[in-house]
């Protein structure tokens, strides 16, 4: 089986909410756009054989999704676990708005680590258990492929696993790209290409 890993499409940016619950931004209008050539690419390449979509619980995701689910007929899987290292915080603000930031949290996400308030033990495991699901489902599958739609801290640590690197956010993943994992039959798994943005170039 294949998994295809997509980071969200472009979000909006959330102040901190009033009573401190979690921020859980849409798509921006650009971020619409890609969901869409997203979706495009899902219906014009059947060859793929897509036969699951799995989103995180996150708005971004989700929506990032929805044009593929549409377009293919399928029902997305919520899996929680696949959320980003910060759900739960009362802010967000996009990567594209943080650039040149001297804020310490970017500061460690720019130098491939994790930000000082990630429990990274906690983080590595729910990553693992999540992909660890999506791959025991499909065990017998073949050559279909699950399209996961998630985060770019998430995939970046779910490759981290599966290369062994050092360090948990090595790849700068651009919205809607595509990095792609094989799994045979035996579960052995082997990272074939990291962020793939033909489908999408025109709208970074």
């Amino acid at each position: 089986m294949q998994l295809i890993l997509a980071r969200h499409a472009e979000p909006v940016a959330a102040d901190p909410t009033p009573d401190g619950a979690p921020a859980d931004p849409e798509l921006s209008s650009r971020g619409r756009v890609q969901a869409s050539a997203l979706g495009w690419w899902a219906a014009n390449n059947t060859g793929e054989k897509i036969t699951e979509i799995v989103v995180s619980g996150m708005r971004r995701a989700q929506e990032t999704a929805a044009p593929a689910a549409d377009a293919l007929g399928l029902t997305p899987v919520v899996d929680e676990e696949l959320a980003e290292f910060d759900a739960g915080r009362s802010s967000y603000t996009p990567v594209h708005l943080r650039l040149g930031s001297d804020d310490p949290d970017w500061q460690r996400i720019q130098e491939g680590f994790l930000p000082e308030f990630v429990d990274v033990g906690a983080f590595t495991a729910r990553v693992r258990g999540a992909f660890d699901r999506i791959v025991a489902r499909h065990a017998d599958a073949g050559r279909e492929s699950v399209l996961v739609v998630c985060h770019a801290g998430t995939i970046n640590m779910f490759l981290a696993l599966e290369l062994a690197l050092g360090r948990p956010l090595t790849f700068p993943l651009d919205h809607v790209g595509l990095s792609r994992v094989l799994v045979s039959r035996s579960g052995r798994r082997k990272v074939r290409s990291v962020n793939e943005t033909g489908h999408v170039a025109e709208l970074l």
